[in-house]
């Protein structure tokens, strides 16, 4: 019960990374603010962590709007008390490039409006409350398509490079405050955005001609994955937990690889 008497807030917590990183602080006894563009989504999730004992809420939020961020923290601190940790992970994927110039101007506005624009929108939303109480935390989901710079995903790729940019700045500004500011950069996950680009590979790329989503998946985990298995959101949850916990108070400005040891630095 490492977060026990805290409260979460998990945006885009209504699926995949994001549900993994709910529950997991859900576990260890947080409550639990889960605003999602996907309502449903988020509402089956809160009714997941009300099973395990602790209070949650879901909340239809776009988080590239300014005024829809502002209701959502105004909403999680009437319903919940109070705000501890703001864990960043909604975020989208960008059409495949490789070429780079097959992506849109509108394919770069969007992967910087919901991956690298929400994390500055919810920060600048929590942070004054957090620096008016001398404590907080805020974990950023970024991704190793950051630092590996992936040709295969310009818009995401810089995007998510962004988010580690952004987290170090917030971290150096907070750390007077006792706020720890740190992001996590997940690996290779079996996804909708991976199911779409095993695929897009599969009909572009020779090597993997021929192949199913699934198996062209299963040869990238084994082609660039030291530990040569897939992870799941249960890594990626434990380890914001981990973030999230006293346990590494003394930790801020860090961009943690939870990859199976694809980017080593």
């Amino acid at each position: 019960m490492r977060l026990a008497g805290k409260v979460a807030i998990v945006t885009g917590g209504g699926s995949g990374i994001g549900r993994g990183i709910v529950l997991a602080m859900a576990r260890e006894g947080a409550d639990v603010a889960i605003p999602d563009i996907q309502a449903l989504n988020a509402e089956k999730v809160a009714e997941e962590v009300k099973a395990l004992g602790r209070k949650a809420f879901a909340l239809k939020t776009d988080v590239t709007s300014s005024a829809d961020v502002k209701a959502m923290v105004d909403r999680t601190r009437e319903g919940l008390g109070k705000i501890d940790i703001l864990v960043n992970n909604a975020g989208m994927a960008s059409p495949p490039g490789l070429p780079f110039t097959n992506n849109t101007e509108e394919d770069w506005d969007r992967s910087f409006a919901v991956n690298t624009k929400s994390v500055f929108l919810t920060s600048k939303a929590v942070v004054p409350y957090f620096i008016e109480r001398k404590a907080g935390r805020i974990i950023n989901i970024a991704s190793i398509a950051g630092p590996l710079s992936a040709p295969t995903m310009p818009p995401y790729s810089v995007a998510k490079q962004g988010v580690i940019t952004f987290t170090r700045i917030v971290a150096k500004e907070l750390a007077p405050h006792k706020i720890t500011v740190n992001a996590i950069c997940p690996g290779v996950l079996w996804t909708d955005f991976w199911q779409k680009l095993a695929a897009h590979i599969a009909t572009t790329n020779p090597a993997f001609a021929g192949m199913t989503p699934r198996q062209v998946f299963e040869k990238r985990v084994a082609d660039i994955v030291p530990m040569k298995c897939e992870q799941t959101p249960d890594d990626i949850g434990n380890a914001a937990v981990f973030l999230a916990s006293e346990e590494a108070r003394y930790i801020t400005g860090q961009a943690l690889m939870v990859d199976g040891g694809c980017v080593m630095w």
